[in-house]
């Protein structure tokens, strides 16, 4: 196969071509093709615009984003201590950008390098002759969106960003130095324009080999989020820089965040989109979810089997799940995050009533049984067994389970908290084999996050009786009981669904530092269950167990600027505290 050059830039202020490779097409040998030519041949152009597509990340490296908020814990760190103990710095962002084993998690420089490659096509897009001026204006939405997700990736963990949108050359030395940060609200107000464009030069579907490409709907779906984010709480209240907020408060911020999410429904809806339901059975309706690629719930997905780093997408079968089975543990739910989920008729679960603690996972919301592998649920041909032998009196013996830390297999990849994951895995995986038969998606946007955006815009305008409207339409899929709270129970349900319904998909990081409450989530001890199994085979579940002291600053609602990009250029000012 041969290969075609494009350009990559690799960070802020390194904003300088450097000519790399991709497989592409059999055109002409290596040393014959230059830039000339892949901006005189459509075939090339796509091959570069799928380009983009592959180096949009995914949120499946070896430490999950899940595992710095109070949704999981990773057994084998990863990179993931600078968040939660608090000492993240310019100099150490720890798996927030980069970190351990080669993972990236969407580093700094490799976003931007995408969105640099995005701002050479438009600067050589229309250049090219195509014979169709259609798939010229569809390639430029494609690439219009690629280019505002990855500004959105930058700005909602590190605030506003330069705005850029012109490929630099060795030339340009000087007006890169003179780089600034735009204003947040400027930065907002780029991509939402952006997204308008995009949403008048794409289509709401492709289907057959296309399937996955960015659609009008997309476009909406990522507007919607983005106007949700731009009107919450961090971004409005006591704003004193403007690279991370408003300054002014304006609460019809709120309106255009519903009327977004609105539109981006009513859209999908005519569009054929619609919320997954296939089955009837709702822990089967939610594995299959993620498992069943491109479903008509999916907005836009990160397709294909290896990530933008060449890290097999589907490794998560190997690296999360319980170590009796020759898994190896990795992201394990945390107490917080399974006493979140509700009983079945909609009451909160206690640990204090009898009832519940006999049997904790009884008559559950029952989401838990598709997102968490819980003691004694079936998974591969039998039980979870995370329990430890006990005598009559309740005395720990040094015996347990297949899946304790008294297991004959990886007993180090024993789960601190009691728990494995149950969400995005394929139960078909056979341990060790590396077999990826399957390919997973990352998912980036569903159509049941846009009912969660409404509900929260709709509540913060007054309307709760839209708010429960939308906020109800994900619990009847879930069999849950309508909501019909009001005033700061409404809002407390709205927040806990988004906890639930979106869970391990990279909203909780963000929701609690938006709402402003990391103090209240992210500085405490964050906990598992201990399990014992007495001589006449009862159970018993004691809440409490220790599994990390976690420390959250005001300072940490922004991610610091690397200070390998401040030292580059003096101009990138540096976000408050650090």
């Amino acid at each position: 196969m041969k290969k075609f050059c494009k350009y990559a830039i690799l960070s802020l202020c390194f904003l300088l071509p450097l000519l790399s490779c991709e497989d592409s097409l059999d055109k002409k040998p290596l040393t014959e093709i230059s830039e000339a030519d892949v901006w005189e041949d459509p075939a090339l152009v796509n091959a570069f615009v799928n380009s983009r597509y592959n180096q949009v990340g995914v949120g499946w490296t070896e430490s999950w984003q899940s595992s710095v908020v109070d949704e999981t814990h990773l057994i084998w760190s990863r990179g993931c201590e600078p968040i939660t103990q608090g000492y993240v710095s310019p100099s150490e962002l720890g798996r927030m950008n980069g970190a351990w084993w080669g993972w990236d998690n969407r580093a700094w420089g490799t976003v931007w390098a995408n969105i640099s490659n995005c701002n050479l096509f438009f600067d050589k897009i229309d250049e090219v002759p195509f014979s169709n001026e259609d798939e010229r204006t569809s390639l430029k939405g494609q690439v219009r969106f690629i280019r505002v997700l990855m500004y959105h990736d930058l700005i909602s963990r590190w605030g506003a960003m330069p705005i850029i949108t012109k490929a630099y050359t060795l030339n340009d030395v000087d007006e890169i130095m003179a780089t600034e940060r735009a204003t947040y609200a400027e930065c907002v107000d780029f991509m939402v324009s952006e997204l308008d464009k995009a949403v008048s030069e794409l289509p709401p579907n492709f289907s057959g080999a296309d399937k996955g490409r960015a659609t009008s709907i997309a476009a909406l779906a990522l507007k919607s989020r983005i106007l949700l984010y731009a009107a919450s709480d961090l971004m409005n209240v006591g704003v004193e820089d403007k690279h991370i907020g408003y300054l002014t408060p304006d609460p019809d911020r709120w309106k255009k965040a519903a009327n977004a999410a609105d539109t981006c429904i009513k859209q999908a809806l005519e569009n054929g989109y619609g919320l997954y339901d296939r089955y009837d059975n709702v822990k089967q309706n939610y594995t299959q979810l993620f498992l069943d690629g491109g479903n008509k719930e999916v907005i836009f997905d990160r397709q294909g089997t290896t990530s933008a780093d060449g890290q097999a997408i589907n490794t998560i079968d190997q690296t999360n799940g319980p170590n009796g089975y020759g898994l190896w543990g990795g992201n394990v739910p945390l107490q917080e995050f399974v006493d979140a989920f509700e009983m079945s008729d909609g009451s909160k679960f206690d640990w204090n009533n009898p009832t519940h603690k006999q049997n904790p996972y009884v008559n559950r919301d029952q989401r838990l049984y598709a997102y968490v592998l819980c003691e004694g649920d079936e998974w591969k041909g039998r039980q979870v067994e995370c329990f430890i032998d006990a005598d009559a009196s309740g005395n720990e013996l040094t015996s347990g389970g297949r899946d304790s830390k008294f297991s004959s297999v990886d007993a180090h990849n024993t789960s601190l908290s009691g728990y494995n994951m149950r969400k995005f895995m394929d139960e078909s995986y056979a341990p060790n084999s590396w077999d990826v038969k399957t390919p997973k998606n990352w998912i980036w946007l569903r159509l049941a996050e846009q009912y969660l955006n409404l509900a929260e815009a709709r509540y913060m305008t007054g309307d709760e009786d839209a708010a429960r409207e939308a906020l109800n339409v994900i619990r009847e899929r879930a069999k849950m009981p309508d909501v019909t709270a009001s005033g700061a129970e409404l809002l407390d349900k709205i927040r806990n669904e988004r906890r639930i319904e979106l869970a391990f998909e990279e909203h909780r990081y963000y929701d609690v530092r938006r709402w402003k409450l990391g103090e209240q989530y992210l500085t405490k001890t964050v906990t598992g269950v201990t399990i014992l199994k007495l001589p006449d085979g009862t159970k018993t579940y004691t809440p409490g167990k220790t599994v990390e002291e976690r420390k959250f600053y005001t300072q940490m609602y922004w991610l610091p600027i690397p200070k390998s990009e401040t030292d580059k250029n003096p101009r990138i000012i540096q976000n408050p505290g650090y």
